[in-house]
């Protein structure tokens, strides 16, 4: 059975504290969208928790560069981080599309989408930390929730992409709308990427 010694790296507990900052940043982005002001405004909070990010990503690969011996196989831990990584770029660069393509309001579609990354991450967060305490079949019914949910953002992203069309306005603006579901669609399927790998791990450990 495979362990870590004392001293070394903890990538579950890293995992964990991955999937909290990305949690955090998606509560984040959720109350960008939801609130009175500019969504831009938040840019520099979601950045901050970005970099936060990407230091956890670094101490997980560079602990795997110093240990033979993991609590699940180093290219899971390795893969998992990245794809983590990836939904909380996802969100950073969705808040810096509304910066420089100068959206100032969101609408309802952003809303919704907001309130199915906010889920996905939980789930995400839920299911490493039972993974960390070799839970692995309670862990299966979050990335069935995972899946789920992206079925719905593939949905939002449908139906907006459908209402600039039906009803086109400025065509600039409209080119701008249809940037910016798809970019959050784009981070919903690094959710389920998650999910898919997590899914993997299940399969080989359970």
């Amino acid at each position: 059975m495979l362990f870590t010694k004392k001293n070394d790296t903890d990538f579950l507990l890293l995992l964990i504290k991955a999937s909290e900052n990305t949690l955090d940043a998606a509560q984040k982005f959720r109350d960008a969208v939801m609130g009175t002001e500019p969504p831009a405004t938040f840019y520099p909070q979601l950045k901050e928790l970005e970099h936060k990010g990407d230091q956890i990503t670094h101490q997980i690969y560079k602990g795997l560069n110093k240990v033979f011996i993991t609590p699940i196989d180093r290219e899971d831990i390795m893969v998992l981080a990245t794809k983590l990584d990836d939904v909380l770029d996802g969100i950073e660069a969705t808040i810096a599309r509304f910066d420089y393509l100068n959206i100032t309001v969101s609408d309802n579609y952003m809303k919704e989408f907001s309130a199915v990354i906010v889920a996905s991450c939980q789930h995400i967060l839920d299911a490493f930390k039972l993974l960390a305490k070799k839970k692995y079949m309670q862990l299966s019914e979050h990335t069935v929730q995972i899946n789920s949910l992206e079925n719905e953002a593939d949905r939002l992203m449908r139906e907006g992409i459908r209402e600039i069309f039906m009803n086109p306005k400025d065509p600039y603006h409209d080119f701008k709308l249809k940037e910016l579901y798809e970019r959050l669609e784009e981070t919903t399927d690094a959710c389920e990427d998650v999910a898919d790998i997590l899914d993997s791990v299940v399969l080989r450990y359970s």
